[in-house]
């Protein structure tokens, strides 16, 4: 317990200039989804407020906001825990971000300007020469970064930050998913034609090629969850 409480006191910043509860509810979703607090822990409202020497009533509205995500659950006569990502969850999870990151390409082909487009490029040489000397965080930070100036491109700020919230859900199994060398390597090639397919506007492609790379971001993680 000490362990998790730890990371969850290093991730709450009570001198932020946002509602309490706010910040409570984010430093708590943060530590859950980064798998800090292992699946089935009981979550005490008491002993989280008491650590950071706030009342109850933050910790109890930031729970009820994750038992809608359904990243807790309430168990009767036991309490809140942390709930376990279903195999059912992951599927729906990037169902939805196929739709959306399909969406969000397509509104790139008409808004995406020279010199994004060779920000782009540019972004994606770095990447190969990371990947290259082996610098792995380094390699799925950019690919974040890349993911994000599509997002940028597509000037559809809301669909970015709900594409944003997906990821994040998934996010230590995604980065499980890029640590294998031929899948990052695979994924490189993926990202660049992706790119050409939105210079080229070819909405057709561009779904088959987001199909694909989900596809295989999805078969990793589900193999990652049976383990």
């Amino acid at each position: 317990m000490s362990e998790h409480m730890d990371e969850f006191v290093k991730n709450t910043d009570l001198s932020q200039n946002k509602p309490m509860r706010d910040v409570i509810y984010e430093s708590l979703r943060s530590t859950i989804i980064n798998g800090k607090i292992p699946v089935g822990e009981r979550i005490i409202e008491k002993e989280y407020a008491d650590r950071l020497n706030i009342s109850r009533t933050p910790i109890r509205e930031a729970l009820k906001r994750l038992e809608i995500e359904e990243l807790v659950e309430y168990i009767p006569r036991y309490g809140v825990v942390v709930k376990r990502i279903t195999k059912k969850d992951v599927i729906e999870v990037y169902k939805i971000r196929h739709s959306l990151e399909v969406l969000a390409a397509v509104s790139a082909m008409d808004n995406i300007t020279p010199q994004e487009i060779q920000d782009i490029k540019d972004l994606l040489d770095l990447t190969e020469l990371k990947n290259k000397e082996g610098k792995v965080e380094e390699v799925i930070a950019l690919f974040g970064k890349f993911n994000s100036k599509i997002y940028e491109a597509s000037r559809m700020n809301r669909l970015a930050s709900m594409i944003g919230k997906l990821n994040e859900y998934l996010q230590r199994f995604r980065n499980i998913s890029i640590t294998d060398e031929m899948r990052r390597k695979e994924a490189l090639m993926e990202h660049r034609e992706i790119l050409q397919s939105i210079i080229d506007k070819d909405k057709d492609r561009v779904d088959k090629l987001i199909k694909k790379h989900l596809d295989d971001s999805l078969e990793i993680v589900l193999k990652e969850i049976d383990e």
